[in-house]
């Protein structure tokens, strides 16, 4: 039986036959190809985006959320520049979830915790930047999740009195180009992405 999250995803697929593919690589970023479909690098691994769906060129197993968010960017109408200044998911979801609400990145504190040169490497291999140490202690890390939305990523050592804590901030902009659903679906994508990489030392062959 097809999970809900299958379903979510060969709902989108028609709509894509409904895009411009040049207008929307214009406008997105993402690169034409020869064949008429569309690249994009999408933590670090490559896709094609045509009329028939998404799919990693490298042939290897990939979660269906990674298709949906692929689908949503595509199908976006936003226009516009990242801000280059960044904000925790809720910022992009009004009252629906409050500011204490952690439980999508949780994992990565343990997952990570007492464990930077993993951290480190493992957002390397996913395409990030590292950008220094910030003033609050953190370890601050870019990455150009989609052409559009930029990320940060701050990896917080664990003390006596707080455990380690990674934190994901979105680009103010990146809602001009996703709904927060979908927002959502990104974030939980990079989560699995760092876990699974972290625990395989791979970007790919795992769902």
């Amino acid at each position: 039986m097809r999970s809900g999250y299958e379903q979510i995803y060969e709902t989108l697929i028609p709509k894509l036959s409904e895009c411009d593919f040049l207008e929307v690589g214009e406008r997105l970023g993402l690169s034409p190809q020869p064949n008429g479909a569309l690249s994009v690098n999408f933590l670090g691994r490559e896709y094609e985006i045509s009329f028939r769906g998404i799919n990693p060129t490298d042939g290897t197993p990939v979660n269906v959320n990674n298709r949906s968010v692929l689908a949503y960017y595509t199908l976006s109408k936003g226009v516009g520049e990242p801000a280059f200044s960044y904000v925790p998911i809720y910022y992009f979801a009004g009252s629906v979830f409050s500011s204490n609400i952690k439980w999508m990145t949780d994992p990565l504190g343990k997952t990570f915790s007492e464990d930077y040169a993993t951290f480190s490497e493992t957002m390397g291999r996913l395409g990030g930047v590292f950008d220094g140490k910030l003033r609050s202690g953190g370890y601050s890390w870019f990455l150009k999740a989609l052409p559009k939305i930029f990320l940060q990523i701050v990896y917080y050592e664990g003390d006596e009195e707080f455990p380690c804590e990674v934190q994901i901030l979105f680009d103010k902009n990146a809602s001009r180009f996703m709904e927060f659903e979908c927002l959502a679906f990104l974030e939980g994508c990079l989560v699995r992405a760092m876990i699974m990489t972290a625990k395989t030392g791979d970007i790919t062959g795992w769902e």
